[in-house]
């Protein structure tokens, strides 16, 4: 509790001078190790292109946090086509990727839908724009064993949180009531890779079985969990602790935060939806 106490106050309480640049200190400084660290890293020979993958982004009112992911995938992977969905004032303009202008605030939900529809590859990557690619992001593998092991729909990564360097335990993640069974019970092992009910945000899926679900254009904010909610008993999601990518989030990023902790609606809206 004192924990949570600290870190409420460190972000929006009386302690947010001090938080502020302290956090934004060390997430930087983090960032700029690993970039150090990642200079002696070589991906494979046969790079990843737009023929087989393409990476989705849904971004709104943070130009530079998604230019930074952006940089960050162009280090590995150059040859990766990417959309961005953007529903901000002054939507992102980039050439080295593919931009879907939004009327403003339209929501994650609408976003990633758009860029989903927008896809015309076998494969899709689901990216947050706050994520960053890094010499543990590795693609390439991951996208063979989907080739190869037809009941796998998802295969997702580990989201590793700075400054902290840890991740979210997926292993008893919350959904709303459904009376689907899951096509494999969350435990399940499929190679060395456990069957999970919910996984991050980041991951690689079959861009055809995907649309089965796909995003609820009414959800602005609080798509996670009813997404595979509704992807249960019809997508099989596996999580794969080895494919990491990094999460530096912008907690003092007032404007941005103030529409994302706007939640009230999506709150009504999922109650009435999951519990009426």
């Amino acid at each position: 509790m004192l924990g949570r106490r600290w870190s409420y106050a460190l972000k929006y309480g009386a302690l947010r001078p001090i938080g502020k640049p302290l956090y934004e200190t060390l997430v930087s400084a983090e960032l700029a190790w690993v970039r150090f660290k990642d200079r002696t890293v070589r991906f494979s020979p046969t790079p990843l292109t737009d023929e087989k993958l393409t990476a989705i982004v849904k971004t709104f009112e943070r130009p530079e946090t998604v230019r930074r992911l952006i940089d960050s995938i162009e280090r590995f992977y150059p040859r990766l086509r990417i959309i961005v969905a953007d529903d901000s004032r002054e939507p992102y303009e980039d050439a080295r990727v593919d931009v879907i202008r939004l009327p403003f605030d339209s929501g994650v939900s609408a976003g990633r839908q758009a860029a989903l529809d927008a896809v015309k590859t076998p494969y899709v990557l689901l990216l947050d724009d706050d994520f960053v690619f890094y010499g543990r992001t590795r693609l390439e593998t991951r996208l063979e064993l989907l080739e190869k092991e037809s009941r796998i729909d998802l295969l997702g990564g580990e989201v590793v949180n700075l400054p902290s360097f840890r991740a979210a335990d997926y292993g008893d993640a919350d959904l709303f009531p459904t009376e689907r069974a899951s096509r494999l019970p969350q435990g399940t092992k499929i190679g060395s890779l456990i069957v999970y009910d919910k996984i991050p945000n980041f991951y690689i899926a079959r861009t055809e079985r995907i649309r089965l679900v796909g995003w609820d254009p009414r959800i602005k904010r609080l798509d996670h969990a009813d997404f595979f909610t509704r992807a249960k008993g019809v997508l099989t999601s596996v999580l794969d602790p080895e494919m990491k990518i990094l999460h530096a989030q912008t907690p003092y990023m007032r404007p941005y935060m103030d529409k994302r902790r706007d939640a009230a609606a999506d709150w009504e809206y999922l109650m009435q939806k999951h519990y009426s």
